[in-house]
């Protein structure tokens, strides 16, 4: 049994979100980084909307950063991960950011936007000419509007899921118009449900569709104590392109 959990606060304030492309901008030339929180009008007026997020980054910092820019006519920033601690963070600071909307579309007298996930892979220049594999999230502005999996699969991801074996089961499940639902605990977890879209996308690019998702925080309880189990719940959407 699965309920979804509620993040009071935070976000800040501005004015109503605008629906942006998905195309992730350029990375500036000069390498700066973004940091969570930091003044994103002059940055993106650089041509900068990315942010590195780290294994020590605060969440919130960044579900901040995502729910300001959402709410502004401005694109989400592109949010740039390597390695599975990184990911949790970015994707725990996704759906707070996620949660910080909703309170305000429920609070507010404007309409206030939803956003969708794009996992891609991406190759970054290491030292002695290296390079490493890194995780990417675009985020998209949407339209808010209610979803459910009663007719689809919900599909348990544990850290030793194979990412290319799940693709492959989403893939098939989004051809076949089912929706599929992936529940996460853990960092491990979490990094292999965002490859194994990254990678279903992938697999569906040549057939005129593409994949996103939208997480939000569960509470899972197991047995039939009263413990539960906080965990990241995706929910994967189909797109027409």
């Amino acid at each position: 049994r699965t309920k979804i959990m509620e993040t009071k606060g935070g976000g800040g304030r501005g004015g109503p979100g605008q629906h942006a492309s998905r195309r992730a901008p350029a990375a500036r030339a000069d390498g700066e980084e973004a940091k969570p929180g930091s003044d994103f009008w002059e940055r993106i007026s650089r041509g900068n909307n990315m942010t590195k997020v780290g294994s020590s980054t605060n969440p919130r910092d960044v579900a901040s950063q995502i729910a300001a820019q959402a709410r502004a006519a401005v694109d989400c920033p592109v949010l740039q991960c390597l390695g599975p601690q990184s990911t949790n963070q970015a994707v725990k600071a996704i759906a707070i950011a996620r949660t910080y909307l909703f309170q305000s579309d429920q609070l507010g007298q404007r309409s206030h936007p939803d956003l969708a996930v794009y996992p891609e892979f991406v190759k970054l220049e290491g030292g002695n000419d290296d390079q490493l594999s890194a995780v990417q999230l675009v985020l998209s502005k949407r339209s808010r509007r209610p979803c459910d999996v009663k007719d689809g699969r919900s599909l348990k991801v544990g850290k030793e899921t194979d990412a290319k074996s799940l693709a492959g089961a989403i893939a098939n499940c989004t051809r076949e118009g089912s929706r599929v639902e992936l529940t996460a605990i853990g960092a491990a977890s979490v990094n292999q449900a965002i490859k194994s879209i990254a990678i279903a996308r992938q697999y569906v690019e040549e057939e005129a569709i593409d994949l996103c998702c939208r997480p939000e925080f569960v509470e899972i309880n197991e047995g039939d104590g009263d413990n539960s189990t906080s965990a990241l719940r995706f929910l994967v959407l189909v797109e027409q392109t």
